[in-house]
């Protein structure tokens, strides 16, 4: 029998060792109280479906933990991979706070730790108290400038070498920029191609024109990018 898409666990924001100093996670007390009684926290493993594109959510899915795909379905029946959320991403928060359905499909990538939070208890906190009103605006702004860099950035890309480029420099923005970057090759060639509207077949070539230039190489599991700023040459 294999194991279940979810796990319950302790719902108790106040003594989690992920708490952060932000957002929900830093609200004044006894504010705070009130927010760590609301909802359940849960462990769902990779793959699992939290929001689907096109339908009302039940609310918000507050990410404590691990990476999610925000994915929609083109006209031409492909699939388009938005971004990659993690920690402190609260997911379906303006379809909640407008009543509209979701614009996108919200799958995990690997083991998450998720508060969620009812539709309703969520919009009776925000309309009760001007701290959790004030720092889902800033959410909700936060999300739109995101958006808008996101395809500022697809747009000015002219081509897939480009947008590729500029995915794997995204990848590695936080690294120390003296060494040599790697990052874990956890998508497929599919799953990079949903993310630069492009086809699995130009991205494997695309990889393999990027290891003949030593742009790139692959050490087991791991990417390695030994030049960034070669890279960042292409991508500009």
């Amino acid at each position: 029998m294999g194991l279940p898409r979810r796990f319950a666990i302790s719902n108790d924001c106040l003594s989690c060792t992920l708490r952060q100093t932000c957002d929900f996670c830093n609200l004044p007390q006894p504010l705070m109280t009130e927010f760590s009684a609301l909802g359940h926290l849960t462990l769902y493993l990779a793959n699992a479906t939290l929001l689907t594109e096109g339908q009302i959510p039940r609310g918000v899915y507050i990410t404590c933990s691990g990476r999610l795909k925000l994915s929609v379905n083109a006209r031409d029946g492909k699939t388009i991979i938005l971004k990659i959320a993690g920690d402190r991403d609260v997911l379906g928060l303006s379809a909640v706070v407008s009543g509209a359905p979701s614009p996108v499909t919200v799958t995990t990538i690997e083991l998450c730790q998720i508060k969620f939070i009812e539709r309703e208890s969520f919009l009776r906190l925000i309309e009760r108290n001007s701290h959790a009103a004030l720092a889902c605006a800033v959410m909700l702004a936060r999300e739109v400038t995101t958006s808008f860099n996101d395809v500022f950035e697809l747009l000015l890309a002219r081509s897939s070498t480009e947008k590729l480029a500029r995915l794997l420099l995204s990848w590695v923005a936080d690294e120390p920029r003296n060494r040599e970057l790697r990052v874990p090759t956890e998508f497929t060639h599919e799953e990079i191609s949903q993310m630069i509207g492009s086809s699995r077949e130009t991205v494997t070539r695309l990889l393999s024109e990027m290891k003949r230039k030593d742009l790139i190489r692959l050490e087991g599991e791991t990417m390695v990018i030994p030049n960034r700023i070669a890279l960042q040459a292409i991508a500009s």
